[in-house]
């Protein structure tokens, strides 16, 4: 007796059969026709493949958990795998998920009122460990509140990489209004957000206590934006809902996250004309950007580092900036901080109507007006495909610049073309009269010297901390080379060193008896310790 079987089952039934056998990780090749069979049946280390095509319902997944070491992908094959948004729901849906990367296939908003990629709102939501990549989400601009990128749940652990946002109302919303659906340790890397209603990027604040929902989010780290292109134009909204590029909001003042920090490096913010290119507060690394705006949008600086949402300017670091901009009111100011803190503004080139303003620790800066750029860089154009910002010969140079205060930042010693800084330079870049690193253009910025995060898990650091308690002496044996910081109950840094793999001895004999944190930064993430003498 012959039978006759769905090509599509009989694909199914094989998967699963040898899954079932074998328990080897699948990689299963679907159609628009019958991938939603398929999502519920998931494993760790599987790859979903989508085959070329248009998807007509959306990408819904709840409870998708792969481990660290087999995440689960679904992986489309580019610009050929297309999702259409439906009215619905969000087109790609994320509730409950873990050790999940979305990779490679295009998003199309059809003008609908939904958002693209979403960790849903919804009672008892989180998602972590998730990585988005190599997206291109497009027509997701029928309103200022239709967002390309969103977490509406506690989120942790998240890589956004290589992924183009075009036309969106918001391109990325990370966290909620109230502050009490954190986002933490993130990294935002070599994205290209173009022509947003509102923001490019928005991170809103977090509340205190709001890192106590679960022990994951129970730690001090640090958000990484780097190496991305944020740019605005005339489709902007204006008044009242006027948004800058970027705005990152402030972490908590006590408990878990009060030390957490932003590193903000190798981004290329270009134009806005009706806001700043970006605000921030808490605390904030800002080094190797270039901020070019060329309106004048009235009553904006082009960076504004200001109190949000009752968080206060900390611990402030601005340095190696490049700025050149034609606002009227102002190119780099910084805004009742909190006096507990230090502010530092060193080696930035700031061409702008009233440069930089209110920094009371500023050092070797190059400050001038807008109209006077050409004598600085090499072509000071308004027309993109001739701007080049690199330094003439003679200009842009000076004595050494302390760099005492910089030198745990991530990427401190390179410049915007990920080259060795010469300190005696100032501005993003560090040499003279040709540029042999990328041209600045509104497009992702490749990644040849810029090398992307494979992962960021913080657990994965490994280090033995002991005795703790301890006297004069604590011993720390580590897996991964960096960086120790030693803080004292208010927050601040009151020891620091570098560590290499292996066994060190850290004499600490100088503090008081106490409760101190000890961090722990790597390439792996950030991890900390409470250590008691």
């Amino acid at each position: 007796m012959f039978y006759i079987i769905d090509q599509n089952k009989l694909k199914y039934f094989l998967y699963i059969s040898l899954f079932s056998i074998s328990g080897y990780a699948r990689e299963i090749i679907v159609t628009p026709k019958d991938y939603l069979a398929f999502l519920t049946q998931l494993n760790p280390g599987d790859t979903l493949v989508l085959s070329k095509g248009n998807y007509l319902s959306n990408l819904t997944l709840k409870d998708i958990q792969g481990t660290i070491a087999e995440p689960i992908v679904i992986i489309g094959e580019g610009l050929g795998t297309i999702f259409e948004a439906q009215s619905c729901c969000n087109t790609v849906s994320l509730t409950r998920c873990a050790h999940l990367i979305l990779s490679n296939f295009q998003l199309n908003g059809n003008n609908k009122f939904v958002d693209a990629v979403k960790a849903e709102g919804t009672s008892g939501n989180w998602a972590h460990h998730i990585t988005i990549e190599k997206l291109h989400i497009i027509n997701y601009g029928y309103d200022q509140q239709a967002v390309g990128i969103s977490t509406k749940c506690p989120a942790w652990n998240w890589i956004i990489r290589s992924n183009k946002i075009i036309g969106a109302g918001t391109g990325m919303y990370l966290g909620n209004s109230p502050g009490n659906m954190p986002f933490v340790n993130g990294i935002i890397e070599n994205n290209l957000i173009q022509n947003t209603v509102g923001y490019n990027i928005e991170i809103k604040h977090q509340l205190d206590g709001a890192r106590d929902a679960f022990p994951e989010t129970q730690v001090h780290g640090k958000t990484i934006i780097r190496y991305n292109v944020f740019t605005k134009d005339k489709s902007s909204s204006t008044g009242g809902n006027a948004r800058p590029n970027l705005l990152v909001g402030g972490f908590p003042s006590s408990g878990w996250g009060s030390l957490d920090y932003y590193e903000i490096y190798g981004n290329f913010f270009y134009n806005n004309p009706v806001e700043a290119l970006f605000q921030g507060t808490g605390n904030i690394n800002l080094y190797a950007n270039i901020f070019i705006n060329h309106f004048d949008p009235s009553g904006f600086r082009t960076v504004y580092i200001t109190p949000q949402n009752g968080v206060n300017p900390q611990d402030i670091k601005v340095f190696h900036n490049t700025i050149w901009s034609a606002t009227s009111t102002g190119g780099l100011r910084l805004f009742n901080p909190n006096p507990n803190y230090k502010q530092y503004c060193y080696a930035n080139a700031v061409l702008s109507t009233q440069a930089i303003s209110n920094f009371t620790s500023l050092m070797d800066n190059v400050t001038d007006n807008y109209d006077n750029a050409n004598k600085y860089f090499l072509s000071a154009s308004t027309n993109l495909s001739d701007l080049d910002l690199y330094p003439r010969a003679g200009q842009l140079t000076g004595n050494i610049t302390a760099n005492d205060f910089f030198i745990h930042q991530m990427d401190w010693q390179k410049d915007f073309n990920q080259e060795n800084y010469d300190w005696n330079f100032r501005g993003a870049y560090s040499g003279c009269c040709i540029n042999k690193g990328w041209k600045l253009s509104l497009d992702t910025i490749p990644t040849q010297k810029r090398n992307p995060t494979i992962s960021f898990h913080p657990d994965q650091i490994k280090f033995l901390l002991y005795p703790n308690p301890f006297n004069n002496n604590i011993s720390i044996d580590s897996e991964s080379e960096g960086f120790a910081f030693v803080y004292d109950q208010n927050g601040k840094i009151i020891s620091s060193f570098k560590i290499s793999k292996g066994l060190h001895t850290i004499n600490l004999e100088h503090l008081s008896p106490g409760i101190y944190t000890l961090s722990l930064q790597s390439d792996k993430g950030t991890i900390h310790r409470k250590i008691i003498k």
